[in-house]
């Protein structure tokens, strides 16, 4: 398989006072091509910085991301940009959609956020042709002009995860996907998860704090105290969770 994105080294500190707290010590990971990867830990223990950094929404205090032969964290802030645009799709537990946005119009901002408006203009019929599709891939297709506040948690997060497809990325960084859903609800994120990693090739890495999920997965990355403690493959049940 290939290798799509790569930590090396990667540390991070932030500044409290006088005094620096060091969240990552060195993290050394890997995501290959079509693969799911459950990243795994307890509270505290650096998952949510470490996807932070890999998706380039913060830069770390050391150490190098790449994705494929690109090292992101040596180009320019806005060949980074275009780089998450092309590569990498986001998403999270409380969905952050737009409240006053219609599901259609969430999924569409996935795109409008990342170009300049005149290029967004020029390709929005287009932009808006493929959001309409992706919602009714994933049955919402009766819900295009339906606002967050009327949709279940359930369809929330399919129309988060329409918006991280709209781009067409080759890995999608997931933290705690399921984690704001009831248990059949979230089975059935799980399901179109894994549908569409089986369908389109699209590699996850998954934040989760839930063993039915990391079992799952093809592989189980152990962070504690910001550092790895191992890789591990179908082992959910040695895992802190």
């Amino acid at each position: 398989m290939t290798e799509i994105l790569r930590a090396q080294g990667i540390e991070k500190s932030y500044r409290i006072g006088k005094q620096d707290i060091r969240v990552l010590r060195g993290i050394d990971m890997s995501v290959m091509e079509g693969e799911i990867v459950a990243l795994c830990g307890s509270s505290g223990a650096g998952k949510s910085t470490l996807l932070h950094v890999l998706g380039l929404l913060d830069p770390p205090s050391g150490g190098k991301v790449w994705y494929r032969d690109v090292c992101a964290t040596d180009i320019s802030p806005a060949r980074q940009t275009r780089l998450r645009h092309d590569l990498v799709g986001f998403v999270f537990q409380f969905y952050h959609l737009i409240a006053e946005l219609s599901a259609l119009e969430n999924v569409m901002l996935g795109e409008m956020m990342l170009r300049s408006l005149p290029d967004y203009m020029r390709h929005r019929k287009q932009i808006k042709a493929r959001a309409v599709d992706l919602l009714a891939s994933i049955g919402l297709g009766d819900r295009l002009k339906n606002r967050p506040s009327q949709l279940s948690g359930g369809e929330r997060q399919r129309v988060a995860i329409a918006r991280a497809l709209v781009s067409d990325p080759q890995v999608i960084l997931a933290d705690e996907p399921t984690g704001n859903l009831d248990s059949q609800t979230a089975e059935e994120i799980l399901e179109l998860i894994w549908k569409i990693n089986e369908e389109q090739n699209i590699a996850f890495l998954i934040v989760t704090h839930d063993q039915n999920v990391a079992s799952r997965t093809d592989r189980i990355i152990r962070l504690k105290d910001g550092l790895v403690l191992g890789h591990s493959q179908l082992e959910a049940e040695e895992i802190p969770l």
